[in-house]
């Protein structure tokens, strides 16, 4: 019989000791030093009251701009307006992308320790997700001449925009270098862009084929083993000691698409057609679709996406590199940190129900005194998958081919479709970890560990899992409510505290950090579409105290002790708030209080919370504003059934103009630290 989540709690509490006056206090703690950080610091603003207001709103004493938002150019060569109307590939490769997710901030000149500057010139790294081609190109797309005539434009809007900024007393703007290429800082990177795959699973026979098969269909001959596959579905990520961005792959599989049924596919490619594209399970046309990333001409073309892949921001002739020795999967985050014995670590989540947390350990150490030397630090390591014990407890599970096949094996697995060699246990790791026994999770978004100037740890880990609509998911780690029957709508955030406080270490202990939703009672509902109960209680008692929030999404910790959470989704459980981003002291015991700090427009979601270095500049982007109404109402749905003609929000421009997403950054009028006095 499956153990109820709420009997593991209650089990945690009684043996850990941690019951004190009838509230889960040590349960929902969180003490100890964060980086540099060793007291608790709370939120020292007046919150943002929920509203519906089409505009960024933050609280009294604060501001927020606009930086740059899709079609902003990046060159000055760029001189015509941007007219989505008569958008190219071409053209969108010398702007600023769309639905931009994660946000790096580079100093001009990088540095190890790294510096806590505030004024000055930096580099800019936006992951651009995904496309929507009714939020770009509205009635255009309506027809299969205008969608074909829209497509390769929209493509090419993905990727990864990189751009120069200066901050002059708190003020931030663009700044554009003349012309592409040349060495030219600002760029985009794009499905169309050379990059080189490494590590173990370089030469895979479905990466090697594809590689090649994808060029050939473009017309390509490209030198070192250049693929113009580029990246696409770019959600979160990280930056490493050294001064590179990594950016994950996620949801590659609604790009890598058929134009016909693919029949007779290998059954290792059956076995997770989720992550091989449509085409497997379903045609899916999209005319003007790229040729090399249809499926009917290009079978394994899926298998160049799901990595996650290092950028140089400040060497544009660096080819980005896939990094396959961190595995293939819907991937989210690439947070590093040093371990004890200076090794890179690296956490990242598989963003899809009941998937898993992996973590990365590198084999060298890190060379803090050459930069560039530390360029095949990603290139060999262990990689590692979560499991969570019912003890509060967990491991590291080793993923390598013979555990992976011995567990198969055990499980009755056809002999077709075990781990070939170390180069197929990076392409199928989902089907590793899951053989192994690694713990299913609730859409596990962020995985970020606070780090200091120096990148050490103190071995914490908060892991976001956004939500589970699965109402049979019951794992530990991933709290259900009632009878253990309902589906997890809220989503929560785990904390992970590594042995040893050494992020390479193989073995954890794990709380819940908090369960997201209404704090007021346990049986309290949510105003928005959700159904089954979403009060924040556990153990007996609210897991925070403040604004109620849902589907916690992307984090980020401000040195300062406190940690701000963006979300995606809140408004489908609770109907009287845009989504926004919340922040509350990440030491100190719990019920800790969480604070509204921003609302952002009508339809959008909240991505890329960022803090500049010297935590007086709050980043976040505003991914696809206008994409729903206040009641949930699609816009793409209304568009082709002709009760709409126009998005539900006019951000950033105002007026009738069309939406468009963008990077806002909020500041302090009076000039002081983000959240502080």
């Amino acid at each position: 019989m499956t153990q109820r989540f709420q009997d593991i709690v209650d089990e945690m509490i009684t043996r850990r000791g941690l019951l004190e006056g009838g509230a889960a206090i040590g349960l929902l703690s969180l003490a100890g030093p964060v980086g540099a950080v060793t007291k608790a610091s709370p939120p020292k603003f007046a919150p943002v009251p929920a509203n519906l207001y089409d505009t960024v709103t933050v609280p009294a004493g604060y501001e927020a701009k606009t930086l740059i938002a899709w079609g902003d150019p990046l060159f000055d060569s760029v001189t015509a307006p941007f007219n989505r109307d008569k958008l190219t590939r071409a053209d969108q490769e010398t702007r600023f992308g769309f639905n931009n997710d994660m946000l790096a901030v580079f100093p001009a000149a990088w540095s190890f320790p790294t510096k806590a500057t505030g004024e000055g010139r930096f580099i800019l790294c936006a992951n651009n997700e995904y496309f929507d081609q009714t939020l770009m190109f509205g009635e255009r797309v309506i027809d299969a001449e205008g969608l074909a005539a829209t497509t390769e434009a929209a493509y090419a809007a993905m990727g990864v925009s990189i751009v120069q900024l200066e901050n002059k007393a708190g003020a931030w703007s663009v700044i554009k270098d003349k012309a592409p290429g040349g060495g030219a800082i600002n760029r985009r990177i794009t499905p169309f862009t050379p990059v080189v795959f490494d590590g173990p699973a370089k030469a895979h026979p479905w990466i090697k084929v594809a590689g090649v098969k994808a060029n050939e269909l473009q017309n390509l001959k490209l030198n070192d083993g250049a693929v113009a596959i580029g990246t696409l579905a770019n959600c979160a990520g990280g930056w490493t000691p050294w001064g590179t961005y990594l950016t994950a792959e996620e949801n590659f599989q609604n790009y890598v698409i058929a134009s016909k049924k693919v029949n007779g596919a290998e059954p290792k490619l059956e076995q997770d057609a989720d992550v091989f594209g449509y085409g497997l399970k379903d045609s899916f046309k999209r005319p003007g679709h790229p040729a090399h990333l249809d499926l009917t001409q290009n079978p394994t073309a899926a298998a160049l996406y799901g990595w996650i892949v290092e950028i140089d921001p400040y060497d544009p002739s660096w080819m980005p590199r896939k990094r396959t020795a961190l595995g293939r999967k819907k991937g989210e985050a690439a947070t590093t940190a040093l371990s004890k014995d200076g090794r890179l670590v690296v956490y990242s989540g598989d963003d899809e129900r009941n998937q898993f947390i992996y973590k990365f350990v590198s084999s060298k150490k890190f060379n803090p005194k050459n930069r560039t030397a530390n360029r095949d630090l990603l290139s060999e390591g262990q990689l590692y998958v979560a499991q969570f014990n019912a003890t509060g407890k967990g491991v590291w599970l080793k993923l390598n081919v013979a555990s992976a096949n011995a567990a198969l094996k055990a499980n009755g697995a056809d002999e077709a479709l075990l781990i070939a060699d170390e180069a197929d246990l990076m392409v199928r790791v989902r089907v590793a970890a899951a053989a192994l026994g690694a713990t299913p999770m609730d859409r596990p978004e962020d995985v970020e560990c606070p780090v200091d100037a120096k990148f050490n740890s103190s071995g914490i880990v908060l892991a976001v899992c956004t939500n589970n609509s699965d109402a049979k998911a019951n794992s530990p780690a991933n709290p259900r409510r009632g009878a253990d029957s309902e589906p997890n709508v809220t989503g929560h955030i785990v904390r992970i505290d590594e042995s040893g406080q050494d992020p390479a270490a193989t073995s954890f202990r794990w709380d819940i950090f908090a369960l997201a939703g209404d704090p007021v009672s346990a049986d309290a509902k949510g105003d928005g579409k959700s159904k089954p109960p979403v009060g924040a209680w556990i153990g007996g008692a609210p897991s925070f105290k403040g604004d109620r929030f849902a589907c916690p999404d992307n984090i980020a910790f401000d040195g300062q002790g406190r940690v701000f959470i963006a979300t995606d989704g809140s408004p489908s459980v609770f109907g009287d708030c845009n989504d926004g981003v919340l922040v509350t002291a990440v030491a100190g015991a719990g019920p800790r209080l969480v604070q509204r700090f921003l609302t952002g427009p009508v339809g959008c979601e909240i991505c890329g919370p960022l803090l500049a270095p010297d935590a007086r500049t709050f980043f976040c982007a505003i991914q696809h504003p206008g994409e729903s109404d206040t009641n949930d109402k699609n816009f793409s749905g209304a568009l082709f059934s002709g009760d709409r003609q126009r998005p539900f929000s006019s951000w950033p421009d105002g007026g009738e103009s069309w939406p468009r997403p963008g990077v806002v950054y909020v500041r302090r009028i009076d000039g002081g630290r983000i959240g502080g006095d």
